[in-house]
């Protein structure tokens, strides 16, 4: 359950947590067959790779929690989370970026139980980059939430 003292702990968590039970390997149509997820991280700056073996990563980034006031006694939260994975082919991130948003959308019921609403894929991304004698591809997606909770009142 996602809590207001602890909520951007606790969406991270619920994304997180859904992603790595059900985002672990994609079958592709080249070599090598198969892709697993090497690493599942918080940011993309926690992660070290230095060869392709070190592929593919899932990072899983901190989600965005503007507010604003809801009703006279609760608080609105429409917020974001984005989601990337970086692999050495474009049709494994591909690939894994459908598996992602299928966790996501697949499981907006369990997402609603917790208190996070409306869950809407919002914008998704994709680059490549060459990293020594491999590319690295990027894909990412956004995901826009709606989280409510009673404000705070001081008088």
């Amino acid at each position: 359950m996602v809590n207001k003292s602890t909520m951007v702990s606790d969406i991270w968590n619920e994304f997180y947590t859904r992603i790595k039970n059900q985002v672990i390997t994609i079958n592709i149509s080249i070599s090598p067959g198969s892709q697993t997820i090497q690493t599942y991280a918080s940011s993309y700056s926690d992660v070290i790779f230095n060869s392709k073996s070190d592929l593919p990563i899932l990072v899983v980034n901190s989600p965005r929690v503007p507010m604003e006031q809801f009703t006279f006694g609760k608080t609105q939260v429409n917020g974001t989370i984005e989601i990337e994975i970086y692999t050495t082919n474009s049709q494994a991130a591909d690939k894994f970026l459908d598996a992602i948003n299928n966790a996501i959308e697949t499981y907006k019921g369990e997402f609603a139980s917790v208190g996070l609403h409306n869950l809407e894929l919002d914008d998704t991304d994709d680059d490549f980059v060459s990293q020594g004698d491999f590319n690295v591809h990027w894909r990412m997606c956004r995901w826009r939430f709606v989280y409510r909770f009673n404000r705070t009142r001081a008088y």
